[in-house]
């Protein structure tokens, strides 16, 4: 049971609940549409390209503006754009709405990290940022369970209208429980390994300020042969693999599913254990971490990540193969290995910003992130239409194994 003063996070899992299944359901709805692999690809390339500036914008908003007022606003037009979502009539208008809850979604995640370091004992800060993690997990949880269970029974236009309650309660309860706060800059952030961890986890960007051109330089040819000095770019260049391979596999997953005649409640569920797995991982990863390299636990998070993907293209031959393949391996790959992969790969991050330079190192980095989010996204539809599913998935798993290489060359200076 939640404290007193831990009880307005619970918005968060509400909101978790109208945010986790949107866009497996986005990519059935798609389908259901008449679109293809290419009109999914566009629907969650446009999604990732609006979490750059939207994750500047709330960014810069949150060192300005009362942290309430910003989850608020969050959570209220969130809401506005899946009852929209609920009345689109054509795959433009669905894009454009997705598009439109991704901007406002991302408005609470460092405002509720920031509300907790002004509001919460310092020495309570581990519980509390563990506490948001969680919730927020749960509440993706929940909402991929209401769903593969609602979609046997309704259409999926009409569970963005429930969705949208959650999302509305979401709003309610911030207005009576969300703390005022106090200005603190969004810097503290990378002061506490938990909060930055958390914050990374519900956004993967921070930018506390945009970098120049010249902060690329260390991506130069003669700088990334010679060790140690190569380790910062390199280790930026391998999780960007990382994210340009998940872009690839998770942006039609779910699609080539349901393309192959699973149902949907199915497709849903196969991402609903894959949850369950990232939760319960996620509970335990840290304390497996504390005596352990973090590259060695990234390498080895890495290869299992990419086999699993090899696995699952392979298994598209037939729709049983493919649920039953799914049901094991995608746990494994999107729970065990991912929530690993992340966990030690933030923490190598974290000793990186925690030296001089925060903010032009985290924003090459974020921008990285950002831009194979996008690249991830956009390739795999294109790409899905040359080599088919199978080929694609077995490429983000190759894409793995040399991210993987990375990590076991990586040297400290």
């Amino acid at each position: 049971m939640l404290s007193r003063s831990f009880r307005w996070m619970w918005s968060a899992l509400l909101f978790g609940v109208a945010n986790g299944p949107l866009s497996t359901l986005i990519t059935l709805n798609i389908i259901d549409m008449g679109g293809g692999p290419v009109m999914v690809a566009y629907a969650i390339t446009l999604s990732n390209v609006i979490l750059i500036p939207a994750s500047i914008f709330w960014g810069f908003m949150a060192d300005r503006i009362d942290r309430k007022k910003l989850v608020m606003a969050g959570f209220g037009f969130s809401t506005l754009f899946l009852l929209l979502a609920s009345m689109s009539h054509s795959i433009p208008q669905l894009d454009l709405n997705y598009a439109g809850f991704t901007f406002f979604s991302t408005a609470y995640s460092t405002p509720m990290n920031l509300i907790i370091m002004e509001n919460v004992d310092k020495k309570r800060w581990s519980s509390a940022f563990s506490t948001l993690s969680m919730l927020s997990s749960v509440g993706y949880l929940v909402g991929l369970l209401i769903s593969t269970f609602l979609v046997l029974f309704i259409r999926i236009t009409e569970i963005y209208l429930v969705l949208s309650l959650f999302a509305a309660a979401a709003f309610v309860l911030s207005s009576i429980f969300t703390p005022r706060s106090i200005i603190v800059e969004r810097i503290s952030m990378l002061h506490s390994i938990e909060s930055f961890a958390v914050r990374l986890k519900m956004l993967p960007l921070i930018f506390l300020h945009f970098p120049r051109k010249t902060s690329f330089k260390m991506f130069s040819l003669n700088r990334l042969t010679k060790k140690p000095i190569n380790y910062i770019p390199l280790l930026y260049i391998a999780i960007s693999i990382f994210y340009v391979s998940s872009g690839l596999f998770n942006t039609l997953y779910p699609a080539s599913l349901y393309s192959i005649g699973l149902d949907k409640s199915v497709v849903l569920g196969i991402v609903t254990v894959g949850m369950l797995f990232q939760i319960i991982t996620f509970h335990f990863v840290g304390h497996y971490l504390e005596d352990r390299d973090e590259k060695e636990v990234s390498f080895r998070a890495l290869l299992l990540r990419g086999s699993g993907y090899i696995g699952m293209g392979i298994s598209l031959i037939t729709p049983l193969i493919a649920e039953a393949t799914g049901l094991i391996l995608y746990p494994l790959s999107a729970g065990v290995a991912y929530s690993s992969f992340y966990a030690a790969s933030n923490t190598l991050i974290f000793k990186i910003v925690g030296g001089r330079r925060q903010g032009t190192t985290l924003g090459v980095y974020s921008t990285l992130v950002g831009i194979a989010l996008f690249a991830g996204s956009l390739v795999s539809g294109f790409l899905s239409k040359v080599i088919g599913f199978t080929g694609t998935f077995i490429t983000a798993g190759i894409m793995l194994y040399v991210s993987a290489w990375v990590f076991k060359y990586l040297e400290e200076g």
